[in-house]
């Protein structure tokens, strides 16, 4: 990609390649968005916007192209000038829109703020204008200014909450005006690999989690060997972890250990609690989830201990569907 600035036109075709550009401006273009139309920039420093908009390019895009695609390293942080985009997940083997970007909005910012590959895909919906940053310079300018990176770090979070809770099972049955509330209220935490999220046995169950980034893996302790580990699971982003307990109301049934850095966001007991009872759909969906991951792990022990002793660790600790939880 030539690092003059240029104007890129999509001929609307469906490849996940990045746009290819024809170039149409000169060196000396310099572009005049600001904070009054891009909110997050307000942050920036007079000589840090001046830089911004000397190394910016547009690109113009047809309908239907994908700007970024889940898993790509993003090269440039994007403000929307016009048009509207719209953003995919993909989650187990279905895909779910999750949220759209309209004028004035930038996106990308996770992947250029971590160096990592994209939570989602971004495509035009309507013919869309855009402008583009380098992410290398954008992570310089983040690196000397707090504000702005904590500016750019909210966004991240608040939108990879998000989509998380948009495709996860159990989320996506409550009301988007609850999620709404979910992401108002909810926290955001970093573990590295290696770090243990919760232990089996512990009984400290205020919370439950959803993964935001990353990925864990979830055991449960040989019952003959304690040098040896069951493995029941493995988490990643939108899935859910926690909430058997929330269900039976015991310590943890099994380990959870973070296998590369986990972003997660923590969601309280009492506040799943109050939407089990509220929401019947969202009580009978936990429960279910509960219920399956028990099912899973009792298969896991059959082959270990006899089908009783599994029985009475796993499926034997939910009790029994309460009327609130049923659809």
């Amino acid at each position: 990609m030539s690092d003059e600035p240029t104007k890129e036109t999509s001929t609307g075709d469906e490849s996940t390649e990045e746009p290819s550009m024809s170039a149409e401006s000169s060196e000396s273009t310099h572009f005049d968005f600001d904070a009054k139309s891009y909110p997050v920039l307000a942050v920036l420093f007079p000589d840090e916007l001046h830089f911004f908009r000397s190394i910016a390019t547009t690109v113009e895009l047809a309908a239907d192209v994908a700007v970024l695609t889940e898993g790509q390293v993003s090269p440039h942080l994007y403000l929307v000038q016009s048009g509207l985009l719209g953003v995919n997940k993909r989650h187990g083997t279905e895909i779910f829109e999750v949220g759209s970007i309209t004028p004035g909005e930038v996106f990308s910012e996770a992947s250029v703020l971590y160096n990592s590959p994209a939570g989602a895909e971004v495509r035009t919906v309507e013919p869309s204008v855009l402008y583009q940053i380098p992410a290398e310079q954008v992570r310089d300018v983040l690196a000397s200014n707090e504000r702005f990176n904590r500016s750019i770090s909210q966004i991240a979070e608040r939108r990879s909450a998000a989509s998380a809770l948009a495709v996860n099972p159990i989320f996506a049955t409550l009301p988007q005006v609850v999620r709404e509330v979910a992401l108002y209220n909810g926290q955001f935490m970093t573990i590295n690999a290696g770090d243990v999220l919760m232990s089996e046995g512990n009984a400290d169950i205020r919370f439950m989690f959803i993964v935001l980034a990353g990925e864990a893996e979830i055991f449960m302790q040989h019952p003959s060997d304690p040098k040896k580990k069951i493995i029941v699971a493995r988490a990643s982003s939108g899935d859910e972890i926690g909430e058997i307990s929330v269900i039976t109301g015991k310590p943890h049934a099994a380990t959870v250990v973070a296998t590369t850095t986990l972003r997660l966001m923590v969601l309280n007991n009492d506040s799943i609690q109050a939407w089990r009872k509220r929401y019947s759909d969202f009580g009978y969906a936990i429960y279910a989830c509960a219920q399956h991951k028990l099912q899973h792990s009792m298969e896991a022990l059959r082959n270990i201990v006899d089908d009783k002793e599994a029985q009475a660790r796993t499926i034997g600790t939910l009790p029994p569907l309460k009327k609130t939880d049923r659809s």
